[in-house]
């Protein structure tokens, strides 16, 4: 039993460092995209050209911020869920009850995981191909690969998650970070 307590305790260290990071990663793209759409917005309405570039710039800022909030709002519980058989299992009464709704959550991260895993192999092999081509971006001269890396990268995120939101289920462990813990 203290194995699986030091195991849950270095998994959970090791997910809060990347929810650290995504964290950090947020602010700052959140922080770049105003500034991109202050000076696009400057540009145009009070200098009278367009910075062609701040509107790439933030279309692929806003990509990056997606799937790493992505990544960040499943360890956090914030996608939307089907809760129905969550619901029925709900209204059982007795001792089985929490065994069928462990079950189910199980279920639940176990097969994101493997849709993960499935999506993040296909996309990877896309992304290579898209890695061997020359194409780039329109404007800002960007490899179209770096454009599709946000979600290969939002995708291992939340699958490394996953990893531990199960460890947490089963060695039963509580499953917020030291950040939700503090709020």
């Amino acid at each position: 039993m203290n194995s699986n307590n030091k195991t849950l305790q270095g998994l959970k260290k090791v997910n809060d460092r990347l929810l650290g990071i995504e964290t950090f990663l947020l602010a700052l793209i959140t922080i770049l995209l105003v500034a991109a759409i202050f000076i696009e917005v400057v540009c145009r309405y009070f200098l009278f050209i367009s910075a062609a570039w701040a509107e790439e710039f933030t279309r692929y800022l806003f990509i990056w911020l997606t799937y790493i909030g992505s990544a960040y709002a499943i360890c956090d519980n914030s996608h939307t869920e089907i809760d129905v058989l969550k619901q029925v299992l709900m209204k059982i009464k007795g001792p089985a009850r929490e065994k069928w709704l462990k079950a189910l959550e199980v279920a639940a991260i176990v097969s994101t995981f493997a849709f993960l895993v499935v999506f993040a192999k296909l996309f990877f092999d896309y992304m290579m191909k898209i890695f061997g081509t020359t194409q780039t971006s329109p404007t800002m001269r960007i490899p179209m690969g770096w454009v599709y890396l946000p979600v290969f990268v939002g995708i291992v995120l939340a699958a490394l998650h996953e990893v531990y939101m199960l460890a947490a289920c089963l060695l039963g462990g509580d499953k917020k970070s030291a950040a939700e813990a503090d709020n």
